[in-house]
Order: structure tokens, then sequence, then C-alpha cells
């Protein structure tokens, strides 16, 4: 049966063509968690490299239950998740089209759960845990190598489908917030619990509430392909054993 160490929260609008750039289609998985069912999920294998599982993925508040996405990655064997999604750049500095990788984040979320942990439990270590980076060093630096024009951000994360108002987006800019977005956390959070690495990519969608809109002309589409030609690439450099701490 294929397997793969990898998988993507693909929480961008890409036409299914375009995925071919990940490698040929080979099977189509249906996964029942304790949290829900999860797929359909697809497995994707490049003529050179590791294969990879695609999660079709949003953050909208009837998604599937977060929990049984990262469950499910770790039921078929995967040891590394990267969620991508398209965000709101808060920082100025981001206009649409730009590309930004979560470096740390803040959960603004109220109707996801946030942990497998029982209240009753006793052996989880939460504080273990929290001295941990938030997202896999190793993974952000492999993102990071193959995408160098990247900024390294804090994520907000909030519940969908609403956005923000003005006055919420200075608040989240004086909290020091780059993007905004709805897709990788709790899954952050969840991933580090298993012991999976995960790393957050976010492509800059829109532009904060208080900000004037710019027109869209095509960098935003120009973005999201120049970003899926280089993920092979990315795969490569995580083939093989983990030199991280999150499955410590």
């Amino acid at each position: 049966m294929p397997s793969a160490d990898f998988m993507i929260l693909l929480a961008v609008l890409l036409p299914p063509t375009a995925l071919q750039t990940l490698g040929e289609f080979v099977e189509e998985r249906t996964i029942n968690t304790p949290y829900g069912e999860v797929g359909p999920l697809a497995l994707r294998m490049p003529a050179a490299g590791p294969a990879v599982w695609i999660a079709p993925y949003t953050g909208l508040p009837d998604r599937t239950d977060p929990r049984a996405t990262i469950f499910a990655a770790r039921e078929l064997g995967v040891r590394r998740v990267l969620g991508w999604e398209l965000g709101v750049g808060v920082n100025p500095l981001l206009e649409p089209g730009a590309l930004a990788i979560a470096g740390d984040y803040i959960d603004w979320t109220r109707h996801q759960p946030s942990t497998f942990v029982e209240r009753r439990r006793t052996d989880f270590d939460a504080d273990a845990l929290a001295l941990r980076p938030a997202f896999c060093p190793q993974m952000t630096a492999a993102v990071a190598e193959v995408a160098p024009g990247a900024a390294g951000c804090v994520y907000l994360a909030a519940d969908g489908p609403r956005r923000e108002t003005g006055a919420e987006a200075r608040l989240y800019r004086q909290w020091g917030v780059d993007v905004l977005g709805q897709n990788l956390v709790p899954e952050v959070a969840l991933a580090q619990e298993l012991g999976l690495c995960f790393a957050g990519l976010i492509t800059i969608g829109a532009v904060a509430a208080d900000r004037p809109q710019p027109p869209h002309r095509g960098e935003i589409r120009a973005s999201l392909h120049a970003t899926l030609d280089v993920l092979p690439a990315c795969l490569r450099l995580l083939a093989g054993p983990t030199m991280c701490d999150c499955a410590a």
C-alpha cells in the first residue's frame, strides 16, 4: 500500500490540473477517526522525490474537526504537515501576492477544539510543549530555503467566515501581528501534541480592513503557481530523518 511522510493542507484556490506539479495521482482515501471522517485525501507521487497526501481544506466553522484532520495524518503514517492558505496582510509591508512563513501565532479562535487532551488526564506535560517552537524549525527553514523572498510572520488565527473590522486590524497590528488567517490554528497545536512536524505557509490574498484595498492584477494567481512550483523541492529537502524535536 503506498504511503507518504508528508501531507499538505491545501487551503488555496488552485485548479486540479495544477496539482500535477506535486506528482501523478496514485489513490484516494477516506479515514475514519474518533473525531469524524476525513477525506477524500489524494496521494500524489512525483517522478523524483517523496509522495505527498493532499487534503483540500477550509477554515470555515463547519469544516471537518481539526482533531480529525491531524489524527488522520498520523494514522496514515505522515510525519510532516504543511498548511498552505490565503491570508490577510495586517503588516502594511505585505501586499496581495506576497508569501509569508508562520513563525509564531496567536490563537484568537473561539469555536475550534485546540487539544486532544481531556481534563482528567494528568500525564500531559503542557509546560514541555510550551518551551518548543510553535512551528517546526526544520520545516520552516526548508520552506524559507526554496522561497527566499518569503517573510517570517506572526500569525493570528480567527474564526471565519467573518472578516476583521478596521478597529480589530489596528488592534492586531499593535499586538505585532503580521497575518490573519483561519487554517493553521489549532492545527499546529494539535500536530505538536501528536509529535508531528507542522509548518505554515501563507499567500497574501487581501489586506487588512483598515488599509486601502488594491486592485487585483493577477499577482495572487501568479504567486500561487510560483509557490506550487517550489514545493517539490521543499519536500525533497525534508526527505529522510527528522532533525528537530517535534517528536521528542
